[in-house]
């Protein structure tokens, strides 16, 4: 692999190590270099997000196609960029990886990555099945190096919203998690998935949804606790693909039940509705709307007034929390990936446990494991 000259007006090169200076005040008196490994689509999701961090500096990018690598360094000015990841530790010196390749190179890079030095940030899904990721994990506690996975929706603002609520009581004790994922098939990077029967997503264990539903499935196990549910449920081949497009599971715990449904038939949509016995709470990362619902107080009559009333004074709560935010600059698509980000960064910074314990990412993959082993028994053993 060769090593490359940075493409920005930088006056760095690849060996350079940019001397950054350390913030006062609140923020940490120590800085995070930051690298990126893989250099697609994702990967500009992260570049972007790090640049909002005032404690953290990317200085280089590395994908094994040059042209990748370069458009990323020119378009957020990184000051180095590489094709061989080696060279990049070498020469670059990040603290933490951003691992943004396909997911069947997950835990083999993370392995090399951790051992060689550096702490890991790898995107979603965390591997291709549990016993990667018990791998994985086990090299993070060998080496001491902290890994972190990419479920950034729990740290979006309106899930933390909701997160309070219900600590406060709004809705009492949750029962029922449902979380809807409607894909845009017909999207850009859909379409290179169905049209492609060598795409790297279609061959995952999981397919399409292995590549997706890990975001609706860790917001339902933030309050079904249970180490592997019940399921129930499958998967089906929508007749204009030779793989399956939708997928629907129950997933039984012990105190709170829930169901995952993906589908291509339906707008593309990113929501999770939270039961109490109380009320509901519907929460929309798409247009970081929350919709509190309880039942009407009033009796007869008057209930069909309070109802709607109820709606209305959570359409101007939810148009108030999200002008501020918008005046603010505070709304963004990726706003937790940020806020995961700077919790990973800090507890690399103070030496303390990373944001999402070892034991949930396990929990997260052996749930996705037993899915699509429930989904190929239903199917008759097909992938």
């Amino acid at each position: 692999m060769t090593t490359l000259s940075p493409p920005s007006n930088k006056q760095a090169s690849p060996s350079a190590s940019p001397k950054l200076q350390p913030v006062t005040g609140q923020q940490p008196k120590s800085s995070v270099r930051v690298a990126i490994l893989g250099c697609g689509q994702i990967a500009d999701a992260h570049l972007s997000q790090i640049q909002r961090i005032k404690f953290a500096e990317t200085v280089a990018v590395c994908d094994s196609l040059e042209d990748l690598a370069y458009q990323a360094a020119a378009r957020f000015n990184v000051p180095a960029m590489f094709t061989d990841w080696r060279e990049m530790l070498q020469q670059a010196q990040p603290d933490v990886v951003h691992l943004a390749t396909p997911a069947h190179t997950h835990a083999a890079l993370a392995i090399e990555l951790m051992k060689a030095g550096v702490h890991v940030y790898v995107e979603k899904p965390f591997t291709l099945d549990v016993n990667e990721a018990d791998r994985v994990l086990a090299v993070a506690r060998e080496t001491g190096k902290a890994i972190c996975v990419g479920h950034d929706q729990l740290f979006d603002p309106v899930w933390l919203r909701v997160k309070q609520l219900v600590a406060q009581g709004a809705i009492g004790s949750v029962g029922f998690v449902e979380s809807v994922l409607g894909y845009p098939i017909n999207g850009q990077f859909g379409k290179l998935v169905a049209s492609d029967p060598n795409h790297s997503v279609r061959r995952l264990p999981g397919g399409l949804f292995q590549n997706t539903i890990s975001h609706p499935l860790y917001r339902m196990t933030d309050y079904l606790t249970d180490e592997v549910p019940t399921l129930i449920g499958g998967w089906e081949r929508n007749t204009e693909f030779d793989f399956p497009t939708e997928l629907h599971v129950s997933l039984l715990g012990e105190k709170v039940n829930g169901t995952l449904t993906f589908s291509t038939r339906i707008p593309p949509q990113r929501i999770t509705r939270v039961y109490g016995e109380k009320g509901t709470l519907t929460v929309d990362f798409d247009t970081q709307v929350i919709r509190r619902e309880a039942r009407p107080r009033l009796p007869g009559a008057f209930a069909k007034l309070e109802a709607p009333l109820q709606h209305v004074t959570e359409s101007v709560r939810n148009l108030t929390r999200n002008l501020w935010r918008f005046a603010w600059g505070d709304i963004h698509y990726f706003a937790g990936m940020k806020t995961l980000f700077e919790k990973f960064y800090r507890s690399i910074i103070q030496g303390t446990e990373p944001p999402i314990p070892a034991s949930e990412i396990r929990r997260v993959t052996h749930i996705m494991d037993q899915i699509f082993d429930l989904c190929r028994r239903q199917e008759g053993g097909q992938a």
